[in-house]
Protein backbone atom coordinates (compact mmCIF):
# COMPACT_ATOMS: atom_id res chain seq x y z
CA UNK A 1 0.00 0.00 0.00
CA UNK A 2 1.17 3.97 -0.25
CA UNK A 3 -0.30 6.75 -0.42
CA UNK A 4 -1.73 8.95 -2.90
CA UNK A 5 0.78 11.54 -3.13
CA UNK A 6 3.48 8.38 -3.74
CA UNK A 7 1.27 7.13 -6.15
CA UNK A 8 0.30 10.39 -7.96
CA UNK A 9 4.91 10.37 -7.48
CA UNK A 10 4.60 7.44 -9.61
CA UNK A 11 5.90 8.27 -13.32
CA UNK A 12 3.08 6.81 -15.73
CA UNK A 13 4.45 4.62 -18.71
CA UNK A 14 4.82 6.93 -21.47
CA UNK A 15 2.67 6.57 -24.79
CA UNK A 16 5.24 6.55 -27.76
CA UNK A 17 4.68 5.60 -31.53
CA UNK A 18 5.29 2.06 -30.96
CA UNK A 19 3.55 1.72 -27.96
CA UNK A 20 0.30 -0.19 -28.83
CA UNK A 21 -2.84 1.27 -27.19
CA UNK A 22 -4.65 -1.58 -25.53
CA UNK A 23 -7.82 0.48 -25.15
CA UNK A 24 -8.66 1.16 -28.73
CA UNK A 25 -7.83 -2.64 -30.08
CA UNK A 26 -10.99 -4.40 -31.61
CA UNK A 27 -11.63 -7.02 -29.22
CA UNK A 28 -13.41 -10.30 -30.78
CA UNK A 29 -14.27 -12.43 -27.84
CA UNK A 30 -16.04 -11.96 -24.97
CA UNK A 31 -15.23 -11.28 -21.65
CA UNK A 32 -16.76 -10.83 -18.24
CA UNK A 33 -18.10 -7.20 -17.05
CA UNK A 34 -16.27 -8.01 -13.87
CA UNK A 35 -12.90 -7.46 -15.71
CA UNK A 36 -14.20 -3.54 -17.03
CA UNK A 37 -13.01 -0.89 -15.28
CA UNK A 38 -15.72 1.64 -14.34
CA UNK A 39 -14.19 4.82 -15.57
CA UNK A 40 -12.82 3.99 -18.95
CA UNK A 41 -15.02 0.72 -19.40
CA UNK A 42 -12.39 -1.52 -21.29
CA UNK A 43 -10.90 -4.78 -19.78
CA UNK A 44 -7.93 -3.46 -17.42
CA UNK A 45 -4.78 -2.32 -18.25
CA UNK A 46 -2.20 -2.03 -15.19
CA UNK A 47 -4.85 -2.33 -12.66
CA UNK A 48 -4.27 -0.94 -8.95
CA UNK A 49 -6.83 -1.49 -6.08
CA UNK A 50 -8.11 1.10 -3.39
CA UNK A 51 -8.82 0.15 0.66
CA UNK A 52 -12.65 -0.70 -0.40
CA UNK A 53 -11.34 -2.94 -3.20
CA UNK A 54 -12.52 -1.58 -6.36
CA UNK A 55 -10.33 -2.24 -9.03
CA UNK A 56 -9.22 0.68 -11.81
CA UNK A 57 -7.15 1.09 -14.53
CA UNK A 58 -3.64 2.60 -13.09
CA UNK A 59 -3.57 5.67 -15.86
CA UNK A 60 -7.47 6.02 -15.20
CA UNK A 61 -7.36 6.43 -11.28
CA UNK A 62 -4.77 8.56 -11.99
CA UNK A 63 -6.57 10.98 -13.62
CA UNK A 64 -9.19 10.81 -11.25
CA UNK A 65 -7.25 11.42 -8.51
CA UNK A 66 -5.75 14.60 -10.18
CA UNK A 67 -8.89 15.72 -11.37
CA UNK A 68 -11.40 15.35 -8.26
CA UNK A 69 -9.39 15.00 -5.27
CA UNK A 70 -9.15 18.32 -3.00
CA UNK A 71 -6.29 20.07 -2.26
CA UNK A 72 -6.94 20.58 1.59
CA UNK A 73 -7.72 16.59 1.66
CA UNK A 74 -5.58 13.64 1.97
CA UNK A 75 -8.68 11.42 1.28
CA UNK A 76 -10.08 10.70 -1.88
CA UNK A 77 -13.52 8.94 -2.60
CA UNK A 78 -13.79 5.69 -4.87
CA UNK A 79 -14.89 6.28 -7.90
CA UNK A 80 -17.85 3.81 -7.69
CA UNK A 81 -18.57 3.55 -3.96
CA UNK A 82 -18.05 7.22 -2.97
CA UNK A 83 -15.67 5.19 0.10
CA UNK A 84 -12.74 8.05 1.13
CA UNK A 85 -9.79 6.16 0.95
CA UNK A 86 -5.95 7.58 1.47
CA UNK A 87 -4.02 4.23 0.28
CA UNK A 88 -3.68 2.70 -2.99
CA UNK A 89 -2.18 -0.96 -3.51
CA UNK A 90 -0.16 -2.13 -6.63
CA UNK A 91 -0.88 -5.47 -5.71
CA UNK A 92 -3.50 -7.21 -7.80
CA UNK A 93 -4.67 -11.07 -8.05
CA UNK A 94 -3.01 -12.20 -10.82
CA UNK A 95 -5.41 -14.37 -11.88
CA UNK A 96 -7.38 -11.22 -12.34
CA UNK A 97 -4.63 -9.55 -15.02
CA UNK A 98 -4.29 -13.25 -16.87
CA UNK A 99 -7.73 -13.24 -17.88
CA UNK A 100 -7.52 -9.64 -19.04
CA UNK A 101 -4.39 -11.15 -21.04
CA UNK A 102 -6.03 -13.78 -22.46
CA UNK A 103 -9.14 -11.93 -24.39
CA UNK A 104 -8.64 -12.09 -27.78
CA UNK A 105 -8.07 -9.41 -29.55
CA UNK A 106 -7.67 -8.41 -33.39
CA UNK A 107 -4.25 -7.24 -34.47
CA UNK A 108 -4.30 -3.06 -34.75
CA UNK A 109 -2.75 -3.30 -38.11
CA UNK A 110 -6.02 -4.75 -39.55
CA UNK A 111 -7.01 -1.99 -41.57
CA UNK A 112 -3.24 -2.62 -43.58
CA UNK A 113 -4.48 -6.14 -44.34
CA UNK A 114 -3.31 -8.07 -40.71
CA UNK A 115 -5.95 -10.71 -40.29
CA UNK A 116 -4.35 -12.13 -37.26
CA UNK A 117 -6.36 -13.08 -33.75
CA UNK A 118 -3.58 -12.61 -30.80
CA UNK A 119 -4.42 -12.06 -26.81
CA UNK A 120 -4.18 -9.11 -25.60
CA UNK A 121 -1.09 -9.57 -23.35
CA UNK A 122 1.11 -11.09 -26.61
CA UNK A 123 -0.27 -8.14 -29.09
CA UNK A 124 2.59 -5.91 -28.43
CA UNK A 125 5.44 -8.74 -29.41
CA UNK A 126 3.37 -8.99 -32.39
CA UNK A 127 3.40 -5.85 -33.42
CA UNK A 128 7.27 -5.20 -32.39
CA UNK A 129 8.31 -8.54 -33.76
CA UNK A 130 6.00 -10.61 -36.25
CA UNK A 131 3.66 -8.90 -37.76
CA UNK A 132 4.11 -8.71 -41.67
CA UNK A 133 2.01 -5.57 -41.98
CA UNK A 134 4.47 -3.29 -39.50
CA UNK A 135 6.61 -0.81 -40.70
CA UNK A 136 10.56 -0.82 -40.33
CA UNK A 137 13.40 1.08 -41.65
CA UNK A 138 14.62 0.29 -44.90
CA UNK A 139 17.89 -1.68 -45.05
CA UNK A 140 19.99 0.66 -46.69
CA UNK A 141 20.93 3.28 -44.20
CA UNK A 142 21.20 5.73 -46.96
CA UNK A 143 17.05 5.55 -47.37
CA UNK A 144 15.47 7.02 -44.83
CA UNK A 145 11.76 5.55 -45.75
CA UNK A 146 10.31 2.62 -44.11
CA UNK A 147 9.18 -0.67 -45.74
CA UNK A 148 6.51 -3.27 -44.59
CA UNK A 149 8.32 -6.12 -42.72
CA UNK A 150 6.82 -8.72 -45.10
CA UNK A 151 8.18 -6.76 -48.30
CA UNK A 152 11.95 -7.55 -47.00
CA UNK A 153 13.96 -9.66 -49.05
CA UNK A 154 17.12 -11.96 -48.43
CA UNK A 155 19.11 -9.93 -49.84
CA UNK A 156 17.99 -6.85 -47.20
CA UNK A 157 18.11 -4.15 -50.65
CA UNK A 158 16.41 -0.91 -50.93
CA UNK A 159 13.17 -1.42 -52.92
CA UNK A 160 11.92 2.19 -52.87
CA UNK A 161 13.15 2.94 -56.43
CA UNK A 162 10.69 3.92 -59.16
CA UNK A 163 9.77 2.10 -62.14
CA UNK A 164 7.71 2.37 -64.87
CA UNK A 165 4.50 -0.14 -65.59
CA UNK A 166 4.06 -0.86 -69.22
CA UNK A 167 0.36 -0.94 -69.69
CA UNK A 168 -0.36 2.44 -68.04
CA UNK A 169 2.94 4.02 -67.89
CA UNK A 170 2.88 4.83 -64.42
CA UNK A 171 5.52 5.43 -61.92
CA UNK A 172 5.54 2.56 -58.98
CA UNK A 173 7.98 2.09 -56.25
CA UNK A 174 9.39 -1.36 -56.49
CA UNK A 175 7.67 -2.69 -53.51
CA UNK A 176 4.55 -2.13 -54.79
CA UNK A 177 4.88 -3.30 -58.37
CA UNK A 178 4.00 -6.72 -57.97
CA UNK A 179 0.42 -5.74 -56.63
CA UNK A 180 0.20 -3.10 -58.99
CA UNK A 181 0.90 -5.34 -62.23
CA UNK A 182 -2.02 -7.94 -60.91
CA UNK A 183 -4.88 -5.84 -59.16
CA UNK A 184 -4.06 -2.06 -59.31
CA UNK A 185 -3.37 -1.57 -62.27
CA UNK A 186 -5.96 0.43 -64.52
CA UNK A 187 -5.48 -0.98 -67.55
CA UNK A 188 -6.48 -4.47 -66.68
CA UNK A 189 -9.13 -5.95 -68.26
CA UNK A 190 -12.03 -7.79 -66.13
CA UNK A 191 -15.27 -9.28 -66.37
CA UNK A 192 -18.94 -7.45 -65.62
CA UNK A 193 -20.54 -9.59 -63.43
CA UNK A 194 -23.70 -8.64 -64.67
CA UNK A 195 -23.34 -9.23 -69.06
CA UNK A 196 -20.64 -10.83 -69.15
CA UNK A 197 -18.58 -8.26 -71.51
CA UNK A 198 -15.15 -7.42 -70.77
CA UNK A 199 -14.19 -4.05 -69.75
CA UNK A 200 -11.33 -2.09 -68.67
CA UNK A 201 -10.72 -1.74 -64.72
CA UNK A 202 -10.40 1.67 -64.58
CA UNK A 203 -14.10 1.86 -66.24
CA UNK A 204 -15.69 -0.92 -64.39
CA UNK A 205 -17.46 1.49 -62.12
CA UNK A 206 -18.74 3.56 -64.54
CA UNK A 207 -19.98 0.21 -66.35
CA UNK A 208 -22.07 -1.73 -63.70
CA UNK A 209 -23.61 1.94 -62.75
CA UNK A 210 -24.80 1.84 -65.99
CA UNK A 211 -25.27 -1.77 -66.99
CA UNK A 212 -28.98 -3.02 -67.50
CA UNK A 213 -27.90 -6.69 -66.57
CA UNK A 214 -26.85 -6.22 -63.26
CA UNK A 215 -28.92 -6.89 -60.34
CA UNK A 216 -29.97 -4.31 -57.84
CA UNK A 217 -32.27 -4.29 -55.17
CA UNK A 218 -35.74 -2.42 -55.10
CA UNK A 219 -35.10 1.40 -53.29
CA UNK A 220 -37.75 0.03 -50.57
CA UNK A 221 -35.24 -2.62 -49.55
CA UNK A 222 -34.43 -0.76 -46.32
CA UNK A 223 -37.87 -0.71 -45.74
CA UNK A 224 -38.39 -5.00 -46.15
CA UNK A 225 -38.67 -5.26 -49.85
CA UNK A 226 -36.58 -8.55 -50.72
CA UNK A 227 -37.22 -8.04 -54.29
CA UNK A 228 -33.79 -7.89 -56.09
CA UNK A 229 -34.06 -8.19 -59.99
CA UNK A 230 -32.33 -6.48 -63.32
CA UNK A 231 -31.81 -2.86 -63.45
CA UNK A 232 -33.58 -2.59 -66.79
CA UNK A 233 -37.09 -4.43 -64.70
CA UNK A 234 -36.32 -1.90 -61.61
CA UNK A 235 -38.64 0.93 -62.43
CA UNK A 236 -41.80 -1.19 -63.52
CA UNK A 237 -41.04 -2.81 -60.04
CA UNK A 238 -40.93 0.12 -57.96
CA UNK A 239 -43.76 1.79 -59.60
CA UNK A 240 -45.90 -1.52 -58.42
CA UNK A 241 -44.28 -2.27 -55.20
CA UNK A 242 -46.52 -0.99 -52.29
CA UNK A 243 -43.61 0.40 -49.70
CA UNK A 244 -42.21 2.71 -52.68
CA UNK A 245 -44.79 4.64 -51.64
CA UNK A 246 -45.38 4.32 -48.03
CA UNK A 247 -41.29 5.21 -48.27
CA UNK A 248 -41.36 8.94 -47.58
CA UNK A 249 -44.00 8.30 -44.62
CA UNK A 250 -41.58 5.90 -42.93
CA UNK A 251 -39.31 8.64 -43.41
CA UNK A 252 -40.77 11.28 -41.25
CA UNK A 253 -41.22 9.29 -39.21
CA UNK A 254 -37.73 7.53 -38.90
CA UNK A 255 -36.79 11.74 -39.07
CA UNK A 256 -39.11 11.80 -35.74
CA UNK A 257 -37.85 9.08 -34.05
CA UNK A 258 -34.20 9.97 -34.35
CA UNK A 259 -34.96 13.39 -32.92
CA UNK A 260 -36.75 12.00 -30.07
CA UNK A 261 -34.25 9.63 -29.44
CA UNK A 262 -31.49 12.48 -29.38
CA UNK A 263 -33.68 14.42 -26.94
CA UNK A 264 -34.35 11.66 -24.44
CA UNK A 265 -29.93 11.19 -24.58
CA UNK A 266 -29.46 14.61 -23.75
CA UNK A 267 -32.28 14.13 -21.22
CA UNK A 268 -29.97 11.17 -19.48
CA UNK A 269 -27.15 13.24 -19.59
CA UNK A 270 -28.53 16.20 -17.64
CA UNK A 271 -30.20 13.63 -15.15
CA UNK A 272 -26.42 11.94 -14.72
CA UNK A 273 -24.72 15.17 -14.29
CA UNK A 274 -27.51 16.81 -11.76
CA UNK A 275 -27.04 12.78 -9.78
CA UNK A 276 -23.15 13.59 -10.09
CA UNK A 277 -23.76 17.06 -8.85
CA UNK A 278 -26.38 15.55 -6.14
CA UNK A 279 -23.39 13.02 -4.97
CA UNK A 280 -20.75 15.80 -4.55
CA UNK A 281 -22.73 17.79 -2.17
CA UNK A 282 -23.76 14.83 -0.19
CA UNK A 283 -20.10 14.29 0.02
CA UNK A 284 -18.92 18.19 0.72
CA UNK A 285 -21.49 18.72 3.28
CA UNK A 286 -20.22 15.27 5.26
CA UNK A 287 -17.29 16.48 4.65
CA UNK A 288 -17.94 20.30 6.15
CA UNK A 289 -20.04 18.16 8.71
CA UNK A 290 -16.30 15.82 9.96
CA UNK A 291 -14.59 19.37 10.35
CA UNK A 292 -17.09 20.94 11.94
CA UNK A 293 -17.24 17.85 14.80
CA UNK A 294 -13.11 18.49 14.97
CA UNK A 295 -13.22 21.95 15.08
CA UNK A 296 -16.56 22.19 17.16
CA UNK A 297 -14.92 21.80 20.86
CA UNK A 298 -13.81 25.41 20.52
CA UNK A 299 -17.16 27.56 20.01
CA UNK A 300 -19.60 27.98 22.50
CA UNK A 301 -22.75 25.67 22.56
CA UNK A 302 -25.01 28.60 20.83
CA UNK A 303 -22.79 28.93 17.96
CA UNK A 304 -22.46 24.92 17.56
CA UNK A 305 -26.46 24.85 17.24
CA UNK A 306 -26.60 28.04 14.94
CA UNK A 307 -24.16 26.40 12.56
CA UNK A 308 -25.89 23.16 12.65
CA UNK A 309 -28.77 24.37 11.98
CA UNK A 310 -28.29 26.27 9.21
CA UNK A 311 -25.89 23.83 7.44
CA UNK A 312 -29.30 21.51 7.50
CA UNK A 313 -31.37 24.15 6.36
CA UNK A 314 -28.85 24.16 3.40
CA UNK A 315 -28.11 20.38 3.10
CA UNK A 316 -32.14 20.28 2.72
CA UNK A 317 -32.63 23.02 -0.05
CA UNK A 318 -30.21 21.88 -2.04
CA UNK A 319 -31.18 18.25 -2.05
CA UNK A 320 -34.95 19.24 -2.15
CA UNK A 321 -34.03 22.04 -5.43
CA UNK A 322 -31.85 18.65 -6.90
CA UNK A 323 -35.02 16.00 -5.87
CA UNK A 324 -37.21 18.13 -7.96
CA UNK A 325 -35.40 18.48 -10.96
CA UNK A 326 -34.56 14.89 -11.18
CA UNK A 327 -38.16 14.04 -10.63
CA UNK A 328 -38.73 16.69 -13.33
CA UNK A 329 -36.39 15.03 -15.83
CA UNK A 330 -38.21 11.13 -14.62
CA UNK A 331 -41.70 12.45 -15.94
CA UNK A 332 -40.08 14.12 -19.44
CA UNK A 333 -38.63 10.98 -20.01
CA UNK A 334 -41.64 8.86 -19.69
CA UNK A 335 -43.71 11.30 -21.75
CA UNK A 336 -40.79 10.78 -24.48
CA UNK A 337 -41.20 6.90 -23.92
CA UNK A 338 -45.07 7.30 -24.00
CA UNK A 339 -44.78 9.08 -26.97
CA UNK A 340 -42.79 6.73 -28.84
CA UNK A 341 -45.32 4.07 -28.23
CA UNK A 342 -48.01 6.36 -30.05
CA UNK A 343 -45.72 6.75 -32.85
CA UNK A 344 -45.12 3.09 -33.15
CA UNK A 345 -48.96 2.75 -32.77
CA UNK A 346 -50.04 4.88 -35.31
CA UNK A 347 -47.12 3.43 -37.69
CA UNK A 348 -48.80 -0.02 -37.22
CA UNK A 349 -52.42 1.43 -37.88
CA UNK A 350 -51.44 3.45 -41.19
CA UNK A 351 -49.41 0.48 -42.20
CA UNK A 352 -52.77 -1.75 -42.08
CA UNK A 353 -54.90 0.30 -43.17
CA UNK A 354 -52.85 0.99 -46.74
CA UNK A 355 -52.73 -2.89 -46.62
CA UNK A 356 -56.58 -2.92 -46.34
CA UNK A 357 -57.44 -0.27 -49.08
CA UNK A 358 -54.83 -2.45 -51.81
CA UNK A 359 -56.46 -5.66 -51.00
CA UNK A 360 -60.56 -3.78 -51.54
CA UNK A 361 -58.68 -2.65 -54.68
CA UNK A 362 -57.83 -6.57 -56.04
CA UNK A 363 -61.11 -7.32 -54.88
CA UNK A 364 -62.59 -4.99 -57.67
CA UNK A 365 -59.99 -5.94 -60.02
CA UNK A 366 -60.97 -9.83 -59.83
CA UNK A 367 -64.73 -8.93 -59.93
CA UNK A 368 -64.11 -7.27 -62.98
CA UNK A 369 -62.05 -9.54 -64.54
CA UNK A 370 -64.59 -12.69 -63.48
CA UNK A 371 -67.49 -10.84 -65.53
CA UNK A 372 -65.04 -9.89 -68.78
CA UNK A 373 -64.75 -13.65 -68.61
CA UNK A 374 -68.31 -14.41 -68.51
CA UNK A 375 -69.41 -11.99 -71.27
CA UNK A 376 -66.69 -13.49 -72.97
CA UNK A 377 -67.68 -16.87 -72.81
CA UNK A 378 -71.38 -15.79 -73.82
CA UNK A 379 -70.22 -14.65 -76.67
CA UNK A 380 -68.08 -17.26 -77.36
CA UNK A 381 -70.53 -19.63 -77.17
CA UNK A 382 -70.92 -22.19 -79.98
CA UNK A 383 -74.54 -22.76 -79.79
CA UNK A 384 -75.37 -18.98 -80.47
CA UNK A 385 -73.38 -19.23 -83.99
CA UNK A 386 -75.14 -22.20 -85.38
CA UNK A 387 -78.17 -20.41 -84.33
CA UNK A 388 -76.63 -17.93 -85.85
CA UNK A 389 -75.57 -19.53 -89.54
CA UNK A 390 -78.98 -21.39 -89.99
CA UNK A 391 -81.44 -18.67 -89.21
CA UNK A 392 -79.97 -16.49 -92.03
CA UNK A 393 -82.67 -15.69 -94.19
CA UNK A 394 -85.61 -13.86 -92.15
CA UNK A 395 -89.06 -15.42 -92.65
CA UNK A 396 -91.67 -13.88 -94.24
CA UNK A 397 -95.22 -13.29 -92.76
CA UNK A 398 -97.35 -16.45 -94.08
CA UNK A 399 -94.29 -18.34 -92.48
CA UNK A 400 -94.41 -16.51 -89.03
CA UNK A 401 -98.16 -17.11 -89.37
CA UNK A 402 -97.47 -20.58 -89.28
CA UNK A 403 -94.95 -20.92 -86.72
CA UNK A 404 -97.56 -18.83 -84.29
CA UNK A 405 -100.44 -20.93 -84.81
CA UNK A 406 -97.83 -24.01 -84.33
CA UNK A 407 -96.89 -22.13 -81.16
CA UNK A 408 -100.50 -22.08 -80.17
CA UNK A 409 -101.52 -25.39 -80.99
CA UNK A 410 -98.28 -26.67 -78.64
CA UNK A 411 -98.97 -28.49 -75.73
CA UNK A 412 -97.98 -26.63 -72.15
CA UNK A 413 -95.46 -27.43 -70.00
CA UNK A 414 -97.76 -29.75 -68.23
CA UNK A 415 -97.74 -32.12 -71.10
CA UNK A 416 -94.13 -33.51 -71.44
CA UNK A 417 -94.80 -36.34 -74.34
CA UNK A 418 -95.92 -33.53 -76.40
CA UNK A 419 -94.52 -32.80 -80.25
CA UNK A 420 -90.96 -31.00 -80.05
CA UNK A 421 -91.00 -27.24 -80.47
CA UNK A 422 -88.81 -27.73 -84.40
CA UNK A 423 -85.65 -26.00 -84.77
CA UNK A 424 -84.58 -23.40 -82.29
CA UNK A 425 -85.76 -19.31 -83.73
CA UNK A 426 -81.72 -18.25 -83.80
CA UNK A 427 -81.05 -15.50 -81.12
CA UNK A 428 -80.07 -11.88 -81.55
CA UNK A 429 -77.88 -9.33 -79.70
CA UNK A 430 -81.39 -7.55 -78.24
CA UNK A 431 -82.39 -10.85 -76.72
CA UNK A 432 -79.97 -10.72 -74.22
CA UNK A 433 -81.79 -7.97 -71.96
CA UNK A 434 -84.71 -11.08 -71.99
CA UNK A 435 -82.66 -13.44 -70.29
CA UNK A 436 -80.85 -11.02 -67.43
CA UNK A 437 -77.59 -11.12 -68.88
CA UNK A 438 -75.80 -7.96 -68.67
CA UNK A 439 -73.15 -6.92 -71.47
Amino acid sequence: MMDLQEFLALDADCDTEDQVDLRALEFVSSYDSHLMCPICHCPFVQPVRLQCDHVFCEKCLRSAITTFRSAESDEFPCPSCRTPTSQVSMSVPRLLINMCDEIQVRCPLAGEGCQELIPRGHIQAHVDKYCGYQLVPCPDESCDKKTRRKDLQAENRCRHSYCRCSRCEEDVMEQDYEEHDKELCPSLETTCTGCGTSVLQRTLETHIEACPEVVSSCAASKYGCPTKIRRAEIATHEQQCPLVAIGPYFEAQNTRLNSLELTMRHLQQRNEIFEDGMANIRTTLVESSRIGDRNGTDFADETEESADRTSNVFSSNATTYLLSLHESLREEVSQMSHALTDLDARASMTIMNECLRIKEDMAHTNAAVNSIRMQVQWLMNPRLHNGTRAGGVRPNASTGNESRSQLASAPGPGNVAGPSLGPLRPRRPSDSGREGTKL
